[in-house]
């Protein structure tokens, strides 16, 4: 009944545990993860192949990326949608709102 619940990769590795323990544990893992299947989320798998679309059902949003911010393809950012990214951006810390309050750090 449990091997029904798991994923091929899954399998094999529970079938090469030795121990009791992590065989219990992947056998936790296999049916804490068959919901996520069952409900068929969309899981990006970089290099799966081409039988395998991971980003089905999902619909990107048109982006404008304004600088400092550039274009970042799905493909690039490991995405099913395109992202706005920048390498660095210094944000001055602004700790104004904190005036008149006590305690903490």
């Amino acid at each position: 009944p449990l091997a029904s619940a798991c994923t091929p990769a899954l399998c094999a590795v529970a079938s090469a545990a030795h121990t009791p323990a992590m065989k219990a544990v992947l056998a936790v893992v296999a049916l804490l993860s068959a919901p996520a299947a069952a409900g068929k989320y969309p899981v990006y798998s970089p290099g799966a192949g081409g039988a395998v679309e991971t980003c089905d059902g999902i619909a990107c949003k048109p982006i404008d990326c304004k600088p400092p911010f550039k274009y970042k393809s799905p493909e690039d950012a490991g995405t099913c949608c395109p992202l706005c990214w920048a390498e660095s951006i210094d944000v001055p810390e602004d700790r104004s709102w904190a005036k008149g309050m006590s305690g903490g750090v």
